[in-house]
């Protein structure tokens, strides 16, 4: 293990090396693993103007200017991002999607420095450069839309940026190994995950047959190419009571022609989209009704899945207004409408798939009916049969005679026994 001087000394030595083999600044520190100054590294006392001026013409050797300000510039300027100024989640979390390129290069540089400082990076971990990236950007997008980072926030924001030489250099991969599988095979690109976690597994021995080590001088650097930005789904429920005989609990079209004029859920929905300011809702309800049925009492139990929604502050007083909104429609009322947790729709997914085997039947029969037969179906030979018309094995766990609709004899009253 390296301490004091040596391990300061060793650090300027591999700060300057990797600033001759043409790597920025950010790619130098998170190597390193902090910030230092010393008089004897080529950044303090200018032995390495003239690699300054070559990494100007050339982009970074391992992060392709992934990490440069300009990189940082244009992502924190791009014009989609003054769309997410429109939702009023407080918080995001941001991504990057780059190309496999980086991570050869960045898996080259690793060997590169490890076999030439090997004392020191037994115990030192490189900063991954999706880490670098995110801690880098992460205060400039803040600023930029009034919101606090959180690794937790629903609200993702995700950049994805391109390489001209991808191809090139990832299909180097498929030269390492004879199995390593092409991924996304209409356009030639690997995923990245699979590089990834293909390079834990190579040795460098391997790797340096077919990659240079330490890498190239790139002659183009990443562009971005994408800001994908939404809000995870949010979940309200509720209950709903059904007034109307003419009307369904979801749209019902037939060969593209409505049958039903409007629906239960066509009601709640044009209630619901512009409060939350999306466009896209899905419907699940507890069981469902015929068009021709009312659903009276409590209501049935509903919830409703708001995909990318702008607005997720709602108040109580909203929904209720919500729900008056759609009782004037005097057709369906809805009653405890409320956000609720993905945690608990199971209740509602559980009531309609794992409803109790064992019920109770009440019969009303002609003397002379077999029971036990017209329940079972006696293997096929009684028709019909409560087993065929619910298509599955019934069976009697127990049977009890409730009553004989006979008058006979005839009932003796409280007056009559008090006569005699």
């Amino acid at each position: 293990m390296m301490i004091g001087e040596d391990r300061d000394e060793t650090k300027i030595n591999i700060y300057n090396d990797l600033m001759d083999t043409g790597c920025c600044k950010r790619c130098m520190l998170r190597f390193v693993g902090d910030v230092f100054r010393h008089i004897n590294a080529k950044s303090q006392n200018g032995g390495d103007e003239q690699i300054l001026k070559k990494l100007k013409l050339n982009p970074c050797v391992i992060c392709l200017d992934l990490l440069q300000d300009a990189s940082f510039e244009t992502m924190v300027f791009h014009s989609e991002l003054d769309e997410i100024l429109q939702y009023d989640c407080d918080t995001f979390v941001n991504y990057i999607s780059f190309p496999t390129s980086v991570l050869i290069r960045e898996h080259a540089m690793e060997i590169y420095v490890k076999e030439k400082f090997p004392e020191f990076f037994k115990d030192h971990h490189i900063v991954p450069i999706n880490r670098a990236w995110s801690l880098s950007i992460q205060n400039k997008l803040a600023k930029k839309l009034k919101k606090k980072y959180d690794k937790n926030s629903y609200l993702n924001i995700q950049f994805t940026t391109t390489y001209e030489f991808e191809k090139e250099e990832s299909s180097i991969m498929c030269q390492l190994e004879d199995n390593f599988k092409k991924l996304n095979g209409k356009d030639d690109t690997l995923s990245r995950n699979a590089v990834g976690e293909f390079l834990k597994t190579i040795s460098s021995a391997i790797f340096q047959k077919h990659v240079s080590v330490p890498p190239q001088m790139p002659g183009k650097a990443v562009v971005l190419n994408q800001v994908i930005y939404k809000h995870e789904p949010i979940f309200i429920a509720g209950r709903y009571c059904k007034y109307s005989r003419n009307l369904g609990q979801t749209p019902w079209i037939l060969d593209n022609v409505k049958i039903v004029e409007s629906s239960v859920q066509e009601i709640i929905f044009k209630a619901l989209e512009s409060v939350f300011n999306c466009k896209n809702l899905v419907f699940s309800a507890s069981g469902r009704e015929d068009f021709d049925v009312r659903t009276l009492g409590r209501g049935r139990p509903f919830f409703i899945k708001i995909c990318d929604p702008k607005v997720t502050k709602i108040s109580s007083e909203k929904f209720r207004s919500i729900e008056k909104a759609i009782k004037k429609t005097n057709l369906v009322k809805v009653r405890d409408l409320q956000f609720i947790d993905r945690k608990y729709l199971n209740n509602i997914k559980e009531e309609l798939t794992g409803r109790n085997d064992l019920f109770e039947l009440d019969m009303v029969t002609q003397a002379g009916t077999y029971i036990k037969e017209f329940v079972h179906g006696d293997f096929g030979r009684t028709k019909p049969s409560l087993s065929e018309i619910i298509g599955g094995h019934v069976d009697i766990v127990a049977l009890d005679v409730l009553d004989i609709h006979l008058d006979f004899p005839p009932p003796i009253t409280t007056e009559i026994l008090q006569k005699n």
